[in-house]
């Protein structure tokens, strides 16, 4: 057996040399595979901005007095805020404290509405502005009755969808008096197509038991009439029916 020392000699001198190990390492780290790199992530889109959320237009109830010698005023609601038109004036006011009513104030004029009444006057710390309208009084809308049917011409034409429809309620107090328009309602054909259904409102209050009514109506291309009726369609009063249909004819040149 040979002594360590020995040993250790004889696997010194079969060892590799060292720079001959330092070119093998260098060999195996070129030849060794790279880790494979992320790839850079892609770019991400903006997120689309919601467009929806956009502020309701306020609703405002609207409010029409008449006031002394005649004069109108318009008064809009929205919570506590009023905006007053009188003529040419827009009042943009507040709520403000009242014993009595809804005061309304942009600190230089007040609407004080009081049940269906109001008034518009200046606004002073003693109350004892200048009055702008007094005497006012609520409008109450008109209660409308209607008038149906349909208008139909016996021509195979198609009109242009510009053409207009005016529809006409004619009272008549005496047979020779002239047609007074008691109501009109007029609209754009569009794409109606033949019988076109039309409502006419009218107010009731103007309507006698013991007068005639009729309607009639027209066809307007432009400013020329197209179609025309020709003939009286009795409505409303002495057993006339309130629904009734057209047949109108060409117009004559």
């Amino acid at each position: 057996m040979k002594p360590s020392c020995e040993l250790f000699s004889e696997r010194f001198r079969t060892a590799p040399s060292l720079p001959l190990l330092g070119v093998l390492l260098l060999g195996l780290a070129v030849a060794w595979p790279a880790e494979p790199q992320e790839a850079p992530a892609a770019p991400t889109k903006a997120q689309p901005q919601n467009h929806n959320e956009v502020r309701k237009a306020i609703q405002w109830k609207r409010f029409d007095y008449t006031c002394e010698n005649g004069a109108k005023v318009t008064v809009y609601l929205h919570d506590t805020m009023a905006k007053v038109r009188y003529e040419d004036h827009v009042y943009l006011m507040k709520q403000t404290m009242s014993a009595d009513g809804s005061r309304y104030s942009d600190g230089k004029t007040v609407w004080w509405g009081k049940g269906e009444g109001g008034f518009l006057q200046e606004d002073t710390p003693d109350g004892s502005g200048e009055m702008i309208l007094k005497d006012c009084v609520l409008e109450k809308p008109v209660a409308a009755d209607t008038v149906t049917g349909t208008i139909t011409y016996l021509v195979r034409m198609a009109l242009p969808t510009q053409a207009t429809v005016q529809v006409q309620l004619l009272g008549m107090a005496r047979s020779d008096a002239l047609a007074t328009v008691i109501a009109q309602e007029k609209f754009a054909l569009g794409t109606k197509q033949v019988p076109i259904p039309f409502t006419l409102k009218y107010n009731p209050a103007k309507i006698e038991s013991t007068h005639s009514y009729s309607v009639s109506a027209k066809v307007f291309l432009g400013s020329e009439v197209k179609f025309a009726s020709d003939q009286v369609y009795p409505v409303l009063t002495k057993g006339n029916p309130s629904n009734v249909d057209l047949i109108l004819k060409p117009a004559k040149p």
